[in-house]
């Protein structure tokens, strides 16, 4: 039991859903536990030592903070099947790419556009987070800017798609694909499947419903309870300290490398929004 994959997260992350995905390439069992969207996360946080992003993965006591990280560690894990069908090096470009240039104008727009579908204080708890004004008029007035910035962003997606290729790197889904969808999940749950601008691109459609269709493995409810208890039971085995001790983790934003430490969990960390 100390060995399953827990997924700490909710329906509506963006960053989750890339997660839940390569969840599902991979084939593999795991146990969700449906935090808050904002702040308290009392069980979470006993677990991270303070850490209050979202998605956070788990196995046993051993908690991994950030999605490029928990993609990693499922790589090492579970090595087959890949998320580098066609090698490592431009996977990793693309991904990164894609979340942090791509993901920036699809949220922007889906918070000016559709502020009623916020949970309430949510922009006032990623204000206080992110330390800027999030204001919703501002957002409102960039809208053209944003929706300039997106288009961009997928008419290059459209034309790595342009040879009749099923996938961003080949006939075999990957992370590039997993991480350049998700921004566009994010608009599809939000205004449909053909969302402006995405109608204009038919083949990043087809590709969508292909990267969708790989689903999210195995998916069983948790309590955050039990998942203390799995970490409890872990470190208990190892003689290790309890998972609700103070702990922290310990990356700088951007690190390539995220730093980590064992005490009591480990608790490894990159970045993440």
């Amino acid at each position: 039991m100390t060995d399953i994959i827990i997924l700490h997260h909710y329906d509506t992350s963006p960053y989750s859903e890339k997660v839940r995905l390569g969840l599902g390439l991979k084939g593999l069992a795991w146990a969700s536990v449906e935090i808050p969207v904002i702040m308290p996360k009392p069980d979470l946080t006993a677990l991270t030592g303070g850490y209050r992003k979202t998605p956070v993965l788990q196995i046993g006591a051993d908690i991994y903070c950030d999605s490029q990280l928990i993609m990693r560690e499922l790589e090492r894990r579970h090595p087959s099947p890949g998320f580098y069908p066609a090698g490592r090096g431009a996977a990793d470009a693309l991904a990164w790419w894609a979340e942090k240039t791509m993901f920036s104008p699809a949220v922007g727009i889906a918070f000016a556009k559709r502020p009623d579908a916020l949970p309430d204080g949510f922009l006032e708890d990623r204000a206080k987070f992110s330390g800027r004004n999030i204001d919703p008029a501002a957002m409102m007035a960039a809208l053209p800017y944003l929706f300039d910035q997106l288009r961009a962003h997928l008419h290059w997606l459209d034309q790595m798609m342009a040879d009749g290729r099923s996938f961003l790197q080949g006939a075999a889904a990957g992370l590039a694909d997993l991480a350049a969808y998700h921004p566009i999940w994010f608009l599809q749950r939000n205004f449909g499947p053909a969302a402006a601008p995405l109608g204009g691109f038919p083949r990043l459609l087809s590709w969508a419903e292909r990267v969708a269709a790989i689903g999210h493995g195995d998916r069983r409810p948790m309590t955050s309870q039990e998942a203390l208890a799995v970490a409890s039971a872990a470190t208990s085995s190892t003689g290790a300290q309890s998972p609700t001790a103070t702990t922290r983790s310990v990356a700088s934003r951007g690190s390539a490398s995220p730093s980590h430490r064992t005490i009591p969990a480990a608790i490894r960390s990159s970045a993440n929004w």
